[in-house]
């Protein structure tokens, strides 16, 4: 029932209790886990099936990785740039944690390069893969190379940070401003410190552009734009 094709146009219920009643919304990213748990099989299921289709398998870590590679590769392939070759499949595999699973289901007839956050508790984890031998070094990429300096960095680093700014403060009506941000660690830390209150919801400014690319794409800055492309060619570079 669910078309993992059409994620855009997916509504979901959910009961909040006897205040607020059943409530439908859009925001297939931002919703609890039990309300999500239909859509996550259906898009395990897909990856399931896709597993054994593709050659080529980019590993990532969340649904909101994918929305972004997805989107900006398309958007970067119709104005003539580097974008990712068309064999890759994307999968989520819903965290670091379950990378290692993902590596071993594919096996070794078939090619996974993973692309992860730089933050050391999932670096350790993907390393203790390639020290096995069950993927090579150069199919581990880390987001630390294509963020001009930004260290244990996430993909939402990939962004400048004033681009970044604009997906957030779509997703959750605020007016933060890139002079509102201290420090030059990851975007995410310094926009928790700039509002008091620990950033979770990663799925919500990637949902944010999914649903409005025709607004948020084409205003994407040079640096953004040149970083994904760096990104891109990376990962096109593990094709065997």
């Amino acid at each position: 029932m669910v078309e993992t094709a059409g994620l855009d146009r997916v509504r979901i219920v959910e009961d909040r209790g006897p205040d607020t009643g059943a409530v439908v919304t859009d925001e297939v990213l931002a919703v609890t886990d039990d309300s999500l748990f239909p859509l996550q099989a259906a898009l395990g299921y897909d990856i399931a099936q896709s597993l054994f289709v593709g050659r080529d398998n980019l590993l990532v870590e969340g649904t909101s990785d994918y929305t972004y590679l997805t989107l900006i590769s398309d958007f970067l392939k119709e104005a003539g740039r580097a974008h990712l070759d068309e064999r890759w499949r994307i999968l989520p595999a819903g965290g670091a944690t379950n990378v290692p699973a993902f590596v071993a289901l594919i096996g070794t007839n078939l090619q996974a390069t993973v692309l992860i956050d730089s933050t050391p508790s999932g670096v350790a984890k993907i390393k203790n893969l390639t020290n096995k031998g069950l993927l090579a070094p150069k199919r581990l990429l880390l987001t630390d190379t294509f963020t001009d300096g930004v260290k244990d960095s996430d993909v939402e680093d990939v962004f400048s940070p004033g681009d970044y700014l604009k997906l957030y403060n779509a997703a959750f009506g605020t007016k933060i401003k890139v002079s509102d941000l201290n420090g030059k660690d990851r975007i995410i830390a310094r926009i928790t410190r700039a509002t008091g209150s620990p950033f979770t919801e990663h799925g919500r400014p990637a949902d944010t552009l999914l649903r409005r690319r025709d607004v948020f794409l084409p205003g994407l800055s040079e640096t953004t734009l040149s970083r994904f492309e760096r990104l891109f060619a990376a990962v096109n570079e593990t094709l065997a």
